[in-house]
């Protein structure tokens, strides 16, 4: 907590307690209040570091008690009486009052500014604020952490150390997971593991492989607790299996069916609060986003600077997509928000999200630090919307370098390009044109167009007229310049990706 004594001992501003003030680092400082006036309780909620010039109380004397009662009932922290103006010391009345009701009294010196106490206040505030958060994080991350114990790894070791025996967890293609592990792991032989593997793989979950060799025993069996199991629990030792050993096999493989499951959902659970925390992120609130990363397994986090990756797709091909993300050793933060995957990475890793995003469209954000991610998000989602079955993957910089055009979705341009001109005729349309062309001058206008500046005046007022427009307003002529562009490319067939600007702008000049 903030005390008032951590305020006096800020160097510079030369606060000076009075007299007999009570022990300064007991009362806890909240804010600082300014007034003149002979009763400013009705403006404190307790806590604060009341300063005051005393302009209204020259003369003071019996008076001093009943204003120090009033301050300390309203639970001020201290009383700041500024000196060289209103009084040239401390008034002994006040003094004496302060330390009468356990109020601290600090002198102020003309040459301090409120301003700078406030500012030294604020300082000590803030740094406070930030102090407690980075503790509650960090607590938070302790906890959360010390209460993940979900690896398989620990009771393959007690399976192996208990046996005397060689134990790893293998895949479906019969390739280690782990281990193997044991005081002889080259006694399991993998190419028989692979191949038992492989004959009891379509049996589901009941099937069990025993098979000795040259006096060894090796036993392979599915874990899980439904569905198709994806890891083989595979155990070689000497001899024979008696009934404690076989029971120790499947004891430890309901074990590890058990973790497997519970990792299964936890791994649900952290992609639910990564999708949430990728919300929060492209939301603007990064804060929140950083302690639901905080509670995900992994160690995940927000970089500094970032580029947001928004794809879309098939269901199933998002899934393939972010279990590729997930796997890869340089995984970028992914999650799954309103139907689409979004990943956010430091700008120069956002091409390895794109190399494993095949199969689906991807728009790829400007960079900007994380307190913008906001910007970032929807800058990502016009480079997905200008995306194209030849064009899966594009990024904001291709879009924005194409001009204002590019922002615009083909079948919106062109409703807005058809309502916009709709009461306008192809002379109307010609002039309008001109006008754009030529920054508002009639007379160029007149000069391109072989008419008289009163035909130029009349069309343009009646082009006013019929489209509802003010040409002298900026914004009316901007919406114009962007229907008769858009007008355009569709009548001549020109696609709407994006083109280089200097070509799409080349036409009429944004006004």
């Amino acid at each position: 907590m903030v005390t008032v004594a951590d305020l006096v001992a800020m160097p510079g501003l030369g606060l000076r307690p009075a007299e007999g003030a009570p022990a300064l680092d007991g009362p806890v400082l909240r804010w600082v209040a300014t007034s003149e006036l002979a009763d400013p309780t009705p403006y404190l909620e307790g806590g604060e570091l009341l300063l005051t010039t005393g302009l209204g109380t020259r003369g003071w004397s019996q008076e001093w008690a009943a204003y120090v009662d009033r301050l300390a009932d309203a639970g001020a922290a201290a009383l700041g009486l500024g000196t060289g103006l209103t009084h040239d010391r401390l008034p002994p009345a006040l003094v004496t009052a302060c330390a009468a009701r356990g109020l601290v009294l600090l002198e102020v010196p003309r040459a301090t500014p409120f301003v700078a106490v406030s500012r030294a206040a604020a300082e000590l505030l803030q740094d406070q604020e930030a102090a407690t958060t980075r503790l509650a994080l960090d607590l938070q991350r302790r906890l959360t952490r010390a209460a993940l114990g979900l690896d398989l790894r620990p009771l393959v070791e007690r399976l192996a150390q208990l046996l005397d025996a060689s134990v790893a967890l293998v895949q479906r293609d019969g390739e280690p997971a782990e281990g193997p592990l044991g005081a002889h792991p080259e006694t399991l032989d993998l190419d028989l593991v692979r191949a038992e593997v492989a004959g009891i793989k379509g049996q589901g979950l009941g099937a069990v492989s025993t098979t000795t060799r040259d006096r060894d025993t090796t036993v392979v069996r599915p874990i899980g607790l439904a569905g198709r199991p994806d890891l083989y629990l595979a155990v070689s030792l000497p001899g024979g299996l008696d009934e404690p050993q076989r029971s120790a096999v499947s004891t430890a493989a309901v074990l590890l069916s058990l973790a497997v499951e519970r990792r299964a959902e936890r791994r649900a659970a952290d992609r639910r609060l990564r999708g949430r925390a990728l919300e929060l992120l492209c939301a603007g609130d990064l804060r929140s986003a950083e302690v639901l990363l905080d509670a995900a397994e992994g160690d995940r986090s927000v970089p500094e600077r970032l580029r947001v990756v928004r794809m879309a797709g098939p269901e199933e091909s998002l899934g393939d997509v972010l279990d590729r993300l997930e796997d890869a050793d340089d995984s970028a933060l992914a999650g799954l928000v309103d139907g689409e995957l979004v990943a956010v990475v430091a700008p120069s890793r956002a091409g390895s999200v794109l190399a494993l995003a095949a199969g689906v469209r991807a728009g790829v954000g400007r960079a900007v630090p994380a307190t913008e991610a906001r910007r970032g998000a929807e800058t990502a989602g016009h480079a997905l919307d200008r995306t194209t079955a030849a064009s899966p993957h594009r990024r904001w910089e291709e879009v924005a370098d194409a001009g204002p055009l590019a922002l615009v979705p083909e079948g919106l341009g062109q409703e807005y390009a058809a309502t916009f001109l709709a009461p306008l005729d192809a002379e109307h349309r010609t002039t309008l044109a001109a006008f754009l062309r030529h920054h508002g001058s009639r007379g160029a206008v007149a000069d391109e167009l072989g008419v008289h500046r009163n035909t130029v005046r009349n069309r343009l007022t009646e082009i006013e007229r019929l489209a509802g427009l003010d040409l002298d307003d900026p914004a009316a002529r901007v919406g114009a310049w962007l229907a008769l562009e858009l007008a355009a490319e569709d009548s001549s067939g020109v696609s709407p990706e994006p083109a280089p600007a200097r070509t799409r702008r080349g036409r009429g000049g944004m006004p």
